[in-house]
């Protein structure tokens, strides 16, 4: 029998894998090198230098202390304090410059009636007046309804009574008062205070009693006075300031009282001056009730010596006579006018001095 001959080994495999080996290599060969790309921008792109602006830095003006500030105040007030015409209708405390002239209502007052202001021949039917009288008015109610209408049960009620009688008592009293019969008729009185300006001719024409019972004040015109003619001062400049008060009956001080109280109501009011400060427009100052009371040590006061100054050389003038007083301490209301001269620095002194006491206080309290 004959044997079969052995097949040679193939070679096949051992390629495949020596082309697997060297594929690979390839691929590890492959990562390991740098990956590089090259990117060409077309046109290229030219950088430019910044242009940087150059800024100029201004210097800062310093602002304005506060004492700066305090002499604008003082010396714009006192420019604009003074008037060239000045009408006293009872307003007081104003200043008047020397140039200027002087306007006094001429009021003439009386307490009378209808009938005999009108039978007055001295007053012509274009005469104003201004009346003033109580108009009273009866009402049938009863005290159930008043105290329904009625919010303030303390109001005063006046009744009449049968024989005419009034009887006046608190709404609450009435309420509760058990004797009363609350639903019975009661007459009750009505007082209203009545105030019209008209004319003698109008004031005929009008339905008032001629027995009403009045309070008149007739205008009886005007007095105009120039402050040259009173002063008789050569020596001072047309643009001189005067603070300028009618005597009333209200000057129980004298001429100490009435400088002092008009100095402090003018400074408390105030001027309204436009661009004087930042978010300020109102130009003022306080001075204290007792700015013008001797010092501690006795000494007199800044405010003190102001005023005896002034005292001393005020003018006194009698308008119903056209005569100048000399006697500071005799003074009659209703005819007088107190001039007092006071020069423009001593007026921003005042103003100063008392604006600096503030701005210390209110330092002061700023601190603590």
């Amino acid at each position: 029998m004959a044997k079969s001959a052995r097949s040679a080994p193939s070679l096949v495999p051992a390629i495949l894998a020596l082309i697997v080996l060297v594929g690979l290599a390839y691929l590890l060969f492959a990562d390991l090198q740098p990956s590089r790309t090259e990117h060409t921008v077309s046109p290229p792109i030219e950088i430019e230098d910044p242009q940087i602006e150059e800024i100029t830095i201004e210097p800062v003006a310093p602002s304005e202390d506060q004492q700066a500030i305090t002499e604008k105040e003082a010396e714009q007030f006192v420019d604009h304090l003074g008037s060239k015409a000045v009408t006293l209708d009872g307003k007081q405390g104003e200043f008047v410059r020397k140039d200027g002239t002087i306007v006094i209502p001429k009021v003439e007052k009386r307490d009378t009636t209808i009938g005999q202001l009108l039978a007055d021949k001295s007053l012509s039917p274009d005469t104003p007046v201004t009346i003033e009288y109580t108009e009273t008015e009866k009402q049938q109610t009863t005290i159930q309804a008043l105290d329904d209408s009625t919010e303030d049960k303390n109001t005063i009620v006046t009744i009449e009574k049968a024989d005419g009688s009034q009887q006046q008592s608190p709404l609450i009293d009435l309420i509760n008062d058990n004797n009363v019969d609350k639903n019975a008729q009661i007459t009750v009185i009505n007082k209203q205070p009545i105030q019209k300006k008209t004319t003698i001719g109008l004031l005929s024409q009008s339905e008032l009693s001629p027995k009403q019972a009045i309070h008149a004040e007739i205008d009886r015109g005007s007095i105009e006075l120039s402050v040259n003619d009173i002063v008789k001062s050569g020596g001072l400049d047309d643009n001189a300031l005067f603070y300028l008060h009618r005597v009333t009956e209200a000057d129980r001080q004298g001429l100490w009282g009435i400088i002092q109280s008009g100095l402090i109501q003018r400074f408390r009011q105030g001027l309204t001056l436009e661009g004087i400060g930042i978010n300020k427009d109102l130009v003022r100052v306080t001075i204290p009730a007792d700015a013008d009371e001797p010092l501690p040590t006795g000494l007199s006061s800044f405010l003190g010596k102001i005023l005896n100054n002034k005292v001393e050389s005020s003018y006194i003038y009698n308008y119903t006579t056209s005569t100048m007083g000399h006697n500071p301490d005799l003074i009659y209301p209703g005819q007088q006018l107190i001039l007092i001269h006071f020069s423009n620095d001593e007026l921003k002194q005042i103003y100063q001095f008392f604006a600096d006491q503030r701005n210390e206080q209110a330092q002061t309290f700023a601190i603590h």
